[in-house]
């Protein structure tokens, strides 16, 4: 008998205890984390997709600069000295050389700046 009310005192016990209930947003609240993850997934894999493509760009470039090079190396030094022997006369102030070197960093931290920007104010 004694075991009998211990249940009995148990089961009382139990359905006392306040069910538990989930907010009424929480679908709402598992669908946002749930396109938040898929989104930051696709970003990942869009940057590995990027730095591949760079990383194969930068080969296929230097591989076949280095196979024109090899084949037609002592024909094309000829041919641009030939083509460009006066416009290395030409002398190019400093200041211009200069400029042509900072305008296109300015350019660079510009756009990176604006990206940093619009990623924290959007």
């Amino acid at each position: 008998m004694n075991e009998k009310q211990k249940d009995k005192g148990l089961m009382k016990a139990v359905k006392e205890q306040p069910q538990f209930r989930l907010t009424s947003n929480f679908t709402f609240r598992t669908m946002q984390k749930v396109e938040e993850a898929i989104l930051l997934r696709e970003k990942k894999q869009e940057r590995k997709m990027l730095l591949a493509t760079i990383a194969a760009s930068l080969f296929l470039i230097i591989s076949s600069s280095i196979g024109l090079y090899i084949y037609f190396g002592k024909h094309l030094k000829a041919t641009m000295y030939h083509a460009f022997s006066h416009v290395l006369k030409i002398q190019i102030p400093l200041i211009y050389l200069l400029f042509i070197i900072t305008i296109p960093l300015f350019i660079i931290f510009d756009r990176w700046m604006r990206k940093q920007y619009f990623k924290h104010h959007s």
